[in-house]
């Protein structure tokens, strides 16, 4: 018998002259972890409408088991404006309280069914909702909970969407985009909830360091089909890998066959006989075949030459800033090099957006220095994009607003048809209003504008936001071959870790964040940073008197064990990287080759195992140390 809580079958869905689902089916069982993937417009917000029931397929059925209560978490939560967060969470209850309700009338009326209904009570959260209600608010950082929606920012009522999705109760949760408008810890948070979690998980999420530690499934939606991929984000990656060379190996065949069809039917005569037909039907179809292959593996984009820096670039000198007498951050003291891209990290409110204000001299410091060198040139990508995007204005008036056929990026003159192809906007889009476009379309518009500016130091305000996952992979790799410094605020871990050279940390205190850069990438950053607290904490608190001095948490075996478990991860983190640039070697998919792949893989699964036992024991001795 099928466990599906979930079920679709023979689904299609048009949008216009578009299909976006073509007589798909999927089951989802229950407990299952899956994650959702596929390129901005492909359909996956589509689909969850279809699962919600807020629209109807044009073909096929979408079944939920009898009796799932699902939980949407959309991509921009909205409430009425008037309402307040106690209001909202309250209204998520409204089951079990009328449960509770219905429960006391039918004690006091000796109603022998009093005892089914408390099934129910238990069946959705049990009886002590108002607890549960002021912990959610709590665990989320929802604070005033009596003022009116009205005024919050994105990332509050996400926070607050959060919430609900806590005491919903759900069996099916539906979680669209939710990185969005996030900082990593409340990102952490959730993918710690979603693995916990008995109920079903659908996760639409481009942040590929939640797919890879939550889902136990991958499905993406690609030319109107659903393709499904057993394990994380990583085992997707090694699957397409190989499904894509084949690919690769097939479409060679097909443009072989085509050529040496076209090149006979150029040599017929032009009266054909009803024998030859036969052959030119075939040509005709293969000519189909090449050109519905999906073309977006062509779209590319890189950043034009950068301007000669000179010897100064960017420096901090002891910076602090505030607003209405509350200090956001201070102590920040650092220079940029040649040829570094940092990343900033922190809480939502801590004023990363505000020192990248500091930096394009939109804000002055409080107190300290911001110095820019004389032969820096900026190009500032802000979160919301309203520098380079005009909603009134069409796609091609972005990139040329003074009107003309061509732009130039760096000495290269463009047409201006040839510029947006490459950011995979065909000319039909290009007379459309911005206003029209998907958030990741604007993305990528905003890209394209904002690389046609002269400069050789990039300012990103999450510039990964509503990105589907080639555009990432594209942003990152053009970042990377940048020969200017970038300083690039984001919550994408993933991105940090492709992209960063050192990580600028805004770190929460209790008078302001303090700021410290440490070189490296996120995943550096998160390993030192229980150490650099540790190391905080002994600085801060004096050592007791000799007499009273307690004896060393470590026995002496830790202590040597300590030293030298740094030299072992490095090793192990070493050997897992060997194992995965082996098996991203195309020559080990080859059918001679299965043996060396299987021992690879299975290699590769117990380097990562040793990986995480060696920083599993060293976060134990750090603990134990500081004890």
């Amino acid at each position: 018998m099928s466990d599906n809580v979930l079920s679709l079958s023979g689904v299609e869905r048009r949008l216009g002259d578009r299909t976006l689902l073509d007589r798909v089916t999927l089951g989802i069982d229950r407990g299952a972890k899956v994650g959702l993937i596929g390129h901005n417009g492909a359909g996956k917000s589509s689909l969850i409408r279809l699962i919600t029931g807020e629209d109807a397929p044009d073909g096929g059925t979408v079944s939920l088991r009898t009796g799932t209560r699902l939980f949407h978490l959309p991509q921009d939560p909205t409430f009425p404006p008037s309402a307040t967060p106690r209001s909202v969470l309250l209204e998520v209850l409204a089951p079990l309280r009328a449960a509770i309700a219905e429960w006391e009338t039918r004690v006091a009326a000796g109603d022998p069914k009093a005892e089914e209904v408390q099934h129910r009570i238990e069946a959705l959260g049990g009886w002590d909702y108002e607890h549960r209600l002021e912990k959610a608010a709590t665990d989320l950082g929802v604070v005033a909970m009596d003022r009116t929606i009205e005024g919050m920012s994105g990332g509050e009522r996400k926070r607050l969407a959060l919430a609900q999705l806590l005491l919903a109760h759900a069996d099916l949760w539906l979680l669209d985009y939710p990185p969005n408008h996030r900082d990593a810890e409340t990102t952490e948070w959730l993918e710690e909830q979603i693995s916990g979690t008995t109920a079903t998980v659908l996760l639409v999420t481009h942040d590929r360091y939640v797919l890879d530690h939550t889902v136990e499934i991958m499905v993406e939606l690609r030319g109107g089909q659903l393709r499904r991929y057993d394990g994380n984000y990583t085992d997707y990656l090694e699957a397409r890998a190989v499904e894509d060379a084949l690919e690769t190996r097939a479409r060679d065949r097909r443009e072989r066959l085509f050529l040496a069809e076209l090149d006979w039917a150029r040599r017929q005569p032009k009266a054909r006989t009803t024998k030859n037909r036969a052959r030119l039907d075939r040509v005709d179809a293969l000519n189909d075949s090449l050109r519905n292959t999906d073309t977006r593996a062509s779209v590319e984009f890189r950043f034009g030459e950068a301007p000669r820096l000179g010897k100064t670039i960017l420096e901090f000198v002891d910076v602090a800033k505030g607003y209405s007498g509350r200090t956001l951050f201070r102590g920040l003291s650092a220079t940029l090099r040649r040829g570094e891209r940092i990343g900033i990290v922190g809480r939502n409110g801590a004023g990363k957006s505000t020192l990248l204000r500091m930096v394009a001299g939109e804000l002055a410091a409080d107190r300290g220095t911001v110095t820019l060198g004389p032969n820096s040139e900026i190009a500032w990508l802000d979160q919301h994009r309203l520098r380079l995007l005009d909603l009134d204005k069409t796609v091609r008036a972005t990139v040329v607003p003074e009107g003309g056929d061509t732009v130039f990026f760096g000495e290269e003159k463009l047409h201006v048809v040839s510029w947006l192809d490459r950011f995979g906007f065909s000319s039909r889009s290009h007379l459309m209003k911005v206003s029209s476009l998907s958030g990741g379309e604007r993305n990528r518009l905003a890209i394209a504008r904002f690389l046609l500016q002269r400069a050789n130091l990039l300012l990103l305000d999450e510039p990964t936001n509503d990105l589907d996952l080639e555009t990432l992979n594209l942003l990152e790799g053009a970042l990377v071959e940048f020969t200017g410094c970038v300083l690039v605020v984001t919550h994408d871990r993933y991105f940090l870790d492709k992209v960063a050279t050192g990580i600028l940390a805004f770190e929460d205190g209790a008078d302001g964040a303090s700021v410290e850069l440490v070189q490296g990438d996120y995943t550096h950053y998160r390993r030192v940073r229980p150490k650099r607290a540790v190391v905080a904490a002994r600085a801060e608190t004096p050592p007791p008197p000799r007499e009273a001095r307690p004896k060393p948490a470590l026995t002496s075996n830790e202590r040597r064990e300590l030293s030298g478990i740094e030299a072992l991860i490095e090793a192990a983190e070493a050997e897992q990287a060997r194992l995965e640039s082996a098996l991203g070697d195309p020559a080990i998919w080859d059918v001679k080759e299965q043996a060396r792949a299987a021992s690879t893989q299975a290699a590769l699964v117990a380097a990562r195992a040793r990986v995480e036992q060696l920083y599993a024991r060293w976060e134990e001795l750090l603990a134990k140390a500081a004890a």
